[in-house]
């Protein structure tokens, strides 16, 4: 889906080529239950839902506003498997065994409690993308990772658009984001 696709407002928004990466990344498949933390404008739920035939996905978002334009998103696009949760993860996230993907767009400083929550309560084979712009954010991801002895890998994406308004074709960077998945033994 194009970044345009969604209505905005003035809260972060997994950007489309991040979000295409990462969702790729997801594997999900017509069935799967998927939760996304940190949810903003839920360009990453909303696409994933629509993906999801047989499944659902589980929004989980502690500023008001972007609650609302994840609402107003979802009726948009005419999703109706999505379950919106106003809090704060790690809050939220008890008694989901059944969840087997997870995306991570934000922790507001929780990283360590929600990837120990999902440690404690996901089954095998569960995927878990995290999007760090922080490199603090990724660090913390590398370091449990390694330290629970999940099977992930590390990439980190650059890119680059032409502002295609202006007179001179320049290349105008957006932010650099790394991408952890792990997949939990």
């Amino acid at each position: 889906m194009k970044d345009t696709d969604f209505i905005r407002g003035q809260v972060p928004m997994t950007k489309e080529e991040i979000r295409t990466i990462a969702l790729s990344k997801l594997d999900l498949q017509p069935n799967d239950v998927l939760m996304d933390i940190g949810a903003g404008t839920g360009s990453v739920c909303i696409e994933a839902a629509l993906k999801l035939s047989q499944g659902r996905v589980i929004a989980i978002e502690d500023n008001e506003a972007a609650i609302e334009l994840i609402h107003q998103n979802a009726l948009k696009h005419g999703v109706a498997n999505l379950e919106v949760r106003h809090t704060k993860a790690p809050l939220g996230m008890d008694g989901l065994s059944c969840v087997n993907k997870y995306f991570i767009g934000g922790s507001k400083g929780n990283l360590n409690h929600i990837l120990t929550r999902i440690e404690q309560q996901a089954p095998a084979d569960t995927i878990i993308v995290v999007t760090a712009i922080v490199l603090d954010t990724m660090i913390q991801a590398y370091a449990f990772f390694i330290e629970a002895n999940y099977a992930f890998e590390l990439i980190q994406v650059s890119v680059n658009k032409i502002d295609t308004e202006s007179k001179v074709a320049m290349l105008m960077a957006q932010n650099p984001i790394f991408i952890i998945t792990a997949k939990k033994k």
